[in-house]
């Protein structure tokens, strides 16, 4: 009795320095009570029933009910790569071990297979902390969508929907995007568009404010100028300001409609400058002292 809690102890003291040092078990020999061995091509894995049966449902049954595992020192995986294993049990075991690049997608085969909804857990929050392209996002959706992994199924829509409609075409794997994460897409997709489509016409609309605002002032100036102007205009033009008055106020009225669809102020004023030092080249450089 003294002697297995002896051993007992030495056990768990050596599974606590592991942790402690974040060494890594070799599962080769015998380790911390180890009470079962899976065989996985030319290796022996030494492992422990309670740890396989708390993160698969497969191995709890296997071990709890009337199979053959269930006695057996030892349990065969054939079809299995023994370093895809070993990575499994160095990430569910208590060790340092972290999912990565290089050990995500076949522990998912391995999650998958086992039914180990906390390996997936891990190994799409893995996913989720990477950084995306939209065109990297769609292989991910594809991916998601395989193993049931709705967060990043989400995170990939949003990261996808900034991708064209001619380029998702393209993509190689366009055909294998399902059915329902599509219309996410197509979703997202429009109403992206749709935002885009009002903010330019907001963006329309208030420099069509900002000219007409500018146009207004303009013709407001000009009517002050030339009712200051009234008996200098006449003596210079020889002609009643009335007549003056008529004629400018129809090309003013062109003119307005022209910088109503101008893009800045600028170019309005261009375009109204222009339009008039042809015809009434004498009134306006009397005007643009006012304007300036």
């Amino acid at each position: 009795m003294a002697e297995e809690l002896g051993e007992l102890e030495r056990g768990v003291s050596e599974k606590l320095m592991m942790q402690k040092k974040g060494i890594e078990p070799d599962f080769s020999e015998p380790w911390h009570l180890s009470d079962i061995v899976l065989v996985v091509e030319d290796k022996k894995f030494h492992v422990h029933r309670g740890t396989l049966s708390m993160w698969s449902p497969v191995f709890e049954k296997m071990f709890s009910s009337e199979f053959k595992e269930k006695s057996a020192s030892e349990i065969a995986l054939p079809e299995k790569n023994a370093t895809e294993i070993k990575e499994m049990l160095l990430v569910i075991y208590p060790t340092s071990k972290p999912i990565s690049e290089d050990n995500c997608y076949s522990l998912l085969s391995l999650a998958r297979e086992y039914q180990m909804e906390q390996l997936t857990e891990r190994c799409e929050k893995y996913l989720l902390q990477r950084e995306k392209t939209p065109h990297q996002a769609i292989d991910f959706l594809v991916l998601a969508n395989e193993f049931n992994m709705e967060d990043l199924c989400k995170q990939c829509v949003e990261i996808a929907k900034h991708i064209s409609v001619t380029e998702l075409r393209k993509h190689e794997k366009y055909a294998l995007i399902a059915p329902e994460e599509g219309k996410q897409l197509a979703e997202r997709r429009v109403e992206l568009l749709e935002n885009k489509i009002l903010s330019s016409e907001q963006r329309v609309n208030s420099v069509k404010k900002e000219v007409k605002e500018v146009c207004e002032w303009g013709l407001r100036e000009l009517g002050r100028v030339l009712y200051l102007k009234k008996t200098l205009m006449e003596d210079a033009l020889h002609v009643p300001l009335v007549s003056v008055q008529k004629s400018w106020k129809k090309q003013l009225r062109k003119v307005v409609r022209l910088m109503l669809w101008c893009s800045c102020y600028n170019n309005a004023f261009v375009v109204f400058t222009n339009h008039f030092m042809h015809r009434y080249c004498d009134l306006v450089r009397g005007a643009m002292k006012f304007f300036k």
